[in-house]
């Protein structure tokens, strides 16, 4: 081929670096288009018939190279519905053909683009920077599984979501082993319970406990004392001691020593002598129900031993107030009356610890009185009233009169024992549900403990709601729920439950139906807590009104979400991801979108990478290694133009031979 061989493969090098600069220059002008893929120059040597030892000079072709696989950064993006892909895999997009009546029309023909910059148009759709709409899957609004196998283009309605009435409550609570509600007195029997028994409780007396009479010298004499020889006493002086007489003097029977006047006093019924560390002589009643009465029959024994003539008195009910026959009655129910009459003689109480036994022997009824005076008497049954009489009970801080228990009938609560209903209760919380129209529904919780292990029984619990806000008079005002929550010595219900039907719902006269509360497994404890409240963990519904679209976004699991004005969120469609077994054959179209090609083999609507939301893929193009190229690019078409013009002046080198 000689010198024309070679201005032929120089030629040829010209227009594949001509090609090459192509690139460089396509892949430097997108370095900022979303979704960009950079083309590369793949240099071919086409090579003439010759044999291995005369090889003659052949060609060289620029063929682009594709890199649809080389991915690009991912960058975040402030519009919710920007998407990249973080892996392998296109977007399926179809481009538009023309519009009729205002809606765009479409080519019916799947293609496929990186760039994620869609944004939804006055029609709804999701459309890209370069025009292309994105196509996906429409999700079942029941199910939230695709409907179909075929993407379509995705288009957003702004129609309003139908409300949907509530049918199920998750509730989750932890109930305090003891509820402190407002009617709780830690010193009242199964006050925490929401139906306890009537139970009456004086208040306000000011009794002093029950005590010995004490008589107490104020001279000191102690039992080594000689009162005939070094006092001021003579014999036959005489000291009267509970109507029994002491003879001072040294005949039988007589005494003269301090030893044996305090043996004399022990000797007699009902008192004890002692003399303290003062030397003083101590006489003390051996009850509460004894006095010490002393009388001197001279003056001088009174001085000499620091007594003086009259009566100690023992504290008991009868030194303060109340008088031997007095009485106090309680009539538990229908059952009979029982009588407590206050005195000394036999059956008959004087103290405050012989009126605590009779009240804890009443019949029907548990009493007890504290130390200050204060009596508490409870029924036995929570259905049973308490009926008290006598002419003591004020003393005591007690009303004549007859005491009902709360409740005969907890089913439903009416307005006039509201308040008596809240403050036997604890709050459980509330929730806003929805009937059929979309009409929010407030539904309130409150439990009542009304049985107890301490109290004989079980745990039990009521659960109630508000019925009726504006509830008068025998109106039921809060409904119970019917069903009795046990709870075993662990803190878990026993028997166990995971729903409970509330039965034709109704609040304010708008009827949500039967609706189902889900406890789950466990889901209702029974434990101790300090505050004595119901700790609820979870109370949620699954109804709600209906709603205007307001916002859309695509999420990191492709899914389209309409978020709306009720507060609910809705997937409607979820983004399809195609990918192929030979990408980088894909055929490039205007505004980086592909077509399938026979070399790229058909789209693969499974697998592929993963959608990255609010996000957007950059250009794989770097500036740094287009200019390089380009630099490289021009040294090669410039040495290649060095060929072209050797070979020409060799040529006429050629030509001058024949001159």
């Amino acid at each position: 081929m000689g010198i024309f061989g070679a201005l032929t493969t120089a030629i040829s090098g010209l227009r594949a670096q001509s090609f090459a600069l192509e690139h460089v220059s396509d892949n430097i002008a997108n370095s900022q288009t979303i979704g960009f893929k950079r083309t590369e120059t793949s240099f071919v040597e086409i090579v003439s018939e010759s044999t291995p030892k005369q090889q003659g000079s052949g060609v060289v072709v620029g063929n682009s190279r594709a890199t649809n696989s080389v991915q690009g950064d991912i960058q975040r993006s402030d519009v919710d519905t920007h998407i990249a892909i973080n892996g392998d895999g296109f977007f399926v997009v179809e481009g538009q053909s023309g519009v009729t009546d205002g809606q765009p029309t479409f080519e019916g023909i799947d293609q496929y683009t990186r760039r994620g910059d869609f944004e939804v148009d006055r029609n709804g759709f999701l459309v890209n920077g370069a025009g292309y709409f994105l196509k996906g899957l429409a999700l079942d609004p029941i199910t939230g599984n695709p409907s179909g196998s075929l993407p379509s283009v995705i288009q957003i309605t702004n129609d309003l979501i139908p409300a949907q009435a509530t049918t199920e409550i998750d509730y989750r609570a932890n109930l305090a082993a003891l509820p402190k509600t407002a009617a709780f007195d830690p010193l009242i029997p199964n006050s925490e319970l929401l139906n306890p028994a009537a139970s009456v409780r004086g208040g306000g007396a000011t009794l002093l406990a029950d005590a010995a009479a004490v008589a107490t010298g104020t001279q000191s004499v102690s039992t080594e004392s000689d009162f005939l020889t070094n006092t001021a006493i003579a014999q036959s002086d005489t000291l009267t001691v509970n109507a029994t007489v002491i003879t001072f003097g040294t005949g039988v029977g007589e005494i003269e020593t301090g030893a044996e006047l305090e043996a004399a006093i022990d000797a007699i019924t009902g008192v004890s002598a002692s003399f303290n560390s003062s030397g003083q002589l101590v006489i003390t009643s051996d009850d509460a129900d004894t006095d010490v009465t002393t009388a001197a029959s001279v003056a001088n024994v009174n001085t000499v031993l620091g007594l003086s003539d009259g009566t100690t008195s023992a504290t008991n009910l009868l030194s303060q107030g109340i008088t031997a026959s007095d009485t106090l009655t309680v009539q538990i129910g229908a059952g009979a009356l029982q009588t407590i009459t206050f005195g000394t003689g036999v059956g008959e109480v004087s103290t405050l610890a012989e009126l605590d036994t009779a009240l804890a022997a009443l019949t029907g009824a548990t009493g007890t009185i504290d130390v200050t005076g204060n009596i508490t008497v409870t029924a036995a049954s929570n259905t049973d009233t308490i009926t008290v009489g006598g002419n003591t009970a004020a003393t005591f801080g007690l009303d004549n009169g007859v005491t009902n228990p709360s409740f005969t009938d907890l089913t439903s609560i009416t307005a006039t024992q509201a308040t008596t209903f809240l403050e036997g209760t604890v709050a459980g919380g509330a929730t806003t549900s929805f009937d059929a129209g979309g009409a929010p529904v407030n539904v309130q919780f409150r439990w009542g403990k009304i049985d107890s292990v301490a109290n004989g029984g079980t745990d039990t619990w009521n659960l109630f709601y508000l019925t009726d806000t504006n509830a008068t008079g025998t109106d039921p005002a809060w409904q119970n729920v019917g069903t009795d929550y046990v709870f075993g010595a662990n803190g878990q219900l026993n028997p166990p439950l995971t729903t409970v039907t509330i039965n034709n719902l109704t609040v304010d006269g708008l009827n949500l139906g039967d609706i189902t509360l889900n406890h789950g497994t466990n889901g209702l404890s029974q434990f101790s807590d300090s505050n004595g409240t119901v700790a609820v963990t979870d109370i949620d519904q699954n109804g709600y009104s209906s709603g205007e679209l307001a916002d859309l976004t695509i999420t990191n699991d492709g899914r389209v979400t309409g978020a709306y004005t009720n507060g609910e969120t809705v997937e409607i469609a979820e983004v399809t991801i195609a990918r192929f077994n030979s990408d980088v054959n894909l055929q490039k179209l205007d505004g980086g979108a592909f077509s399938a090609t026979e070399e790229s083999g058909v789209a693969l609507l499974s697998g592929g990478g993963e959608i990255v939301g609010q996000s957007l893929e950059g250009s794989n193009s770097d500036i740094a290694d287009e200019f390089a190229k380009l630099i490289v690019t021009q040294q090669a078409y410039v040495a290649n133009t060095r060929i072209v013009t050797t070979s020409d002046e060799m040529l006429q080198e050629a030509v001058n031979m024949v001159r």
